[in-house]
């Protein structure tokens, strides 16, 4: 089975988890020919060399390519795309703007329609999803533990330390937590901490509101340095909570598991808003500290300080809690859809007849 997984050079977690990760351990495994590439052109007018040689040509929703989807479908090549989140944004999303300028929802809902089949994280999006192309299969975000940058080895510290993790578009979840670090500042050992900063407006924003607007910058908050994505989970070996805020709209909703499946493979405890697509696998004071109001913020973070021994506990079940978000177990599910997508694709294209299965 051959593989093309076209990723940017430089690309973020989406193309971390949902690419390089699951197919790099296929190929590891040697369960799949997997060759990356940002893309199937060499120049404007030459294509990969090898490309007839391929079966699946796999690709995440944010590499807008409809030329390389025609060539491949052009020579029977299978082209699956990947969501890991919803084309349509949220109105107070910090790209709504440019969605609607650039046309990208409509250009995202034409590559639907036009690709073989689709991939997608969660049941939710894959509702979405069918209601423009039937062929989707759910292939959770996993972790696989094995990669040395996934290595656990937590740094101890005096305080206990409540992180957050987030990119650029959470700033109307990360408000959320205003106020949280003040509210609790009577409290003795602990502070809060930002990962990722990169000197960015948006994350400036996130450091005044943790910081309850720099007042506790030098007591009970500090930060550390944006990493790239092959270090990224190294920053839950540098807290004790995980921080989750989410606004409660369809867009998020829609989102995945990750940040509870990361920090569950590291055994961290979470404080996390009891809302989709979170909230099927949380149990309140079992593998997780769950926000049904704002108040609790505060109240769930003084409870872990004051029975330290709940940090650990919550962590332990949550780690029992992801296990089916574990690389190889997705992975399975995603070689036997490849294996599912070469066999219906194989005997619906007269360009393959004459070709050696790859199965």
């Amino acid at each position: 089975m051959n593989i093309f997984v076209a990723i940017p050079d430089k690309y973020a977690g989406c193309g971390f988890y949902r690419q390089y990760q699951p197919h790099n351990r296929l190929a590891k495994q040697k369960q799949a020919d997997v060759l990356f590439g940002a893309g199937l052109k060499k120049s404007e007018e030459e294509w990969y060399d090898k490309i007839e040689e391929l079966d699946i040509y796999q690709f995440h929703k944010g590499y807008y390519n409809l030329e390389e989807v025609e060539k491949c479908q052009s020579l029977g090549i299978a082209t699956i795309v990947d969501f890991d989140d919803s084309w349509a944004l949220d109105t107070e999303h910090i790209f709504y703007k440019k969605y609607l300028e650039d046309g990208v929802t409509d250009k995202l809902t034409e590559m639907l329609r036009m690709v073989d089949y689709v991939t997608c994280t969660t049941d939710r999006l894959a509702e979405e999803i069918q209601k423009y192309n039937p062929n989707v299969a759910v292939l959770p975000n996993a972790m696989d533990m094995n990669y040395p940058g996934c290595k656990v080895e937590r740094v101890k510290e005096k305080e206990v330390v409540f992180g957050y993790l987030g990119g650029h578009c959470h700033a109307k979840d990360v408000q959320r937590l205003h106020g949280v670090n003040n509210r609790l500042s009577s409290e003795k050992g602990y502070k809060f901490r930002l990962m990722g900063v990169d000197g960015s407006a948006v994350y400036n924003e996130y450091a005044l509101i943790l910081s309850d607007s720099g007042r506790l910058a030098k007591t009970r908050f500090d930060w550390v340095q944006s990493a790239d994505i092959w270090s990224y989970p190294q920053f839950y070996n540098l807290l004790d909570v995980s921080l989750v805020p989410l606004v409660d709209n369809m867009f998020n909703s829609l989102k995945s598991e990750l940040k509870l499946i990361e920090a569950g493979f590291f055994r961290k405890a979470v404080i996390v808003d009891n809302v989709y697509p979170y909230k099927p696998l949380l149990k309140h004071k079992v593998n997780a500290m769950v926000v049904d109001k704002p108040s609790d913020w505060v109240k769930h973070a003084k409870y872990l300080l004051r029975n330290p021994t709940a940090i650990t506990d919550l962590g332990d079940a949550l780690y029992e809690t992801v296990q089916p978000y574990e690389i190889d177990r997705v992975n399975e599910k995603r070689i036997k859809f490849y294996k599912d997508v070469l066999t219906r694709h194989s005997s619906n294209s007269s360009k393959r007849d004459s070709r050696v299965s790859a199965i």
